[in-house]
C-alpha cells in the first residue's frame, strides 16, 4: 500500500512540474513577444520627434518600428495618402510577425491581413503574437510556389489590398508574376531586390519550386532578382517605380490610380542601392593575409564576382 501511495505521490509530482515548466515556458515566450512589440515602437518613437516628412524625399518617410530598414515609414506615409484605403495588407515572408513590413500597419494601425511564411517555427511565433492580440491577422504556413499560389490568394478578400509584400529570398519574381497575372493590383507593392545582381542586369534566379538561398551557393548571395527585373515586371502591369530604402533591401512600386493625380510627379526617390544591411559570407569580418580583421567594403561589383558562374535568367 505504502509503494503504490509513493508511485502516486512520485506520478503526481511530476505531472504537477510537467505543468509547471510548460508554464514557465509559456510565459518565457509571452515575454520575449511583448518585449518585441515594446521593442518596436520605442524605435518608432526613438525617430518620430526627428522626421520631417518632405512628400519628395522618400528617404525622409523612413522609420522602423518592425521592419529592419525604413519600410514602416514609407507604407505609413503611402497609406495616408491613397485617396482610399481597404485597411488590409498581405505579405509573404512575414516570419516571425514582428520583424516584418506590415507588423506596423496591424499592431500600430489596426489594419487587417495575411502573414504568410515557409518556416513552421517562425509561423508558431507568429500565431503566438496574434492570438489574443489581433483577430483581425491570419496566419499561413506555406512554401509559396507559382502552382499553390493561386489556392493561397483566395485568402485576400480584395483584389486591390493596400499593401502587398514579398520577402522569400528566393523565387519571389515567379510569385510576383503570377499573382499579377491572376488579375490582383495591390495599391502599394514592396518587393526585395537583389543588389547583387546590380542596376542594369535584368535578371533573376531559375525557377524551382524548392530554391533554397543558402543551399545553392554558400556565401548567401544567389537569390530573388534584380531591381531591373522587378521594374520591367511592374512597369508591364501599370506600376510606378517610387524608391527602395536607403538601406538598399526593398523597393516600391505605387498603382498611380490609387493616388491623387501626380502623386509621384516631384518624388525623388533612389533608383539603386548596396544591400547595406545583409548578412552574408561576402560581408562577414575577415582575417586578412597578416592576421588583421577587416570589414569588407559592400560592393555589388565584387559580391556579384563570386557568383558570376551561376545561371541567371534573363528578364
Amino acid at each position: 500500500m505504502q509503494e503504490k501511495l509513493l508511485d502516486l505521490f512520485h506520478r503526481s509530482s511530476a505531472i504537477s512540474f510537467l505543468k509547471g515548466t510548460k508554464r514557465s515556458t509559456q510565459a518565457l515566450k509571452t515575454l520575449k513577444i511583448e518585449t518585441k512589440i515594446a521593442s518596436g515602437f520605442a524605435r518608432a518613437a526613438a525617430t518620430a520627434s526627428i522626421r520631417e516628412i518632405d512628400p519628395t524625399d522618400s528617404q525622409t518617410w523612413e522609420f522602423s518600428g518592425f521592419s529592419q530598414s525604413g519600410e514602416d515609414g514609407i507604407i505609413d506615409y503611402l497609406c495616408s495618402r491613397m485617396t482610399e484605403r481597404n485597411r488590409f495588407f498581405f505579405e509573404i515572408g512575414s516570419a516571425d510577425g514582428l520583424e516584418n513590413c506590415t507588423a506596423w500597419l496591424a499592431l500600430a494601425r489596426g489594419y487587417g491581413g495575411v502573414m504568410v511564411d515557409g518556416n513552421a517555427q517562425l509561423v508558431e511565433e507568429c500565431r503566438q503574437m496574434v492570438d489574443g492580440r489581433i483577430w483581425n491577422v491570419y496566419v499561413v504556413n506555406l512554401m509559396v510556389d507559382t502552382e499553390n499560389v493561386e489556392s493561397l490568394m483566395k485568402m485576400c478578400p480584395y483584389n486591390d489590398p493596400d499593401v502587398f509584400v514579398i520577402d522569400i529570398d528566393g523565387i519571389d519574381y515567379y510569385i510576383l508574376k503570377s499573382i499579377l497575372a491572376l488579375g490582383y493590383r495591390p495599391k502599394v507593392i514592396a518587393a526585395e531586390y537583389n543588389s547583387v545582381f546590380g542596376p542594369e542586369r535584368s535578371v533573376t534566379v531559375p525557377y524551382r519550386k524548392t530554391f533554397s538561398r543558402w543551399a545553392d551557393h554558400a556565401s548567401g548571395l544567389f537569390y530573388g532578382a534584380s531591381i531591373s527585373a522587378l521594374r520591367k515586371l511592374l512597369n508591364e502591369y501599370g506600376y510606378s517605380f517610387i524608391t527602395v530604402t536607403s538601406m538598399g533591401v526593398n523597393a516600391f512600386f505605387i498603382d498611380s490610380k490609387a493616388f491623387p493625380r501626380g502623386f509621384t510627379d516631384h518624388i525623388k526617390g533612389i533608383d539603386f542601392r548596396d544591400n547595406l544591411g545583409d548578412l552574408n559570407e561576402a560581408t562577414r569580418a575577415f582575417k586578412d593575409a597578416i592576421g588583421t580583421l577587416r570589414v569588407p567594403k559592400r560592393d555589388w561589383h565584387s559580391q556579384q564576382e563570386l557568383i558570376k558562374s551561376l545561371p541567371v535568367a534573363e528578364v
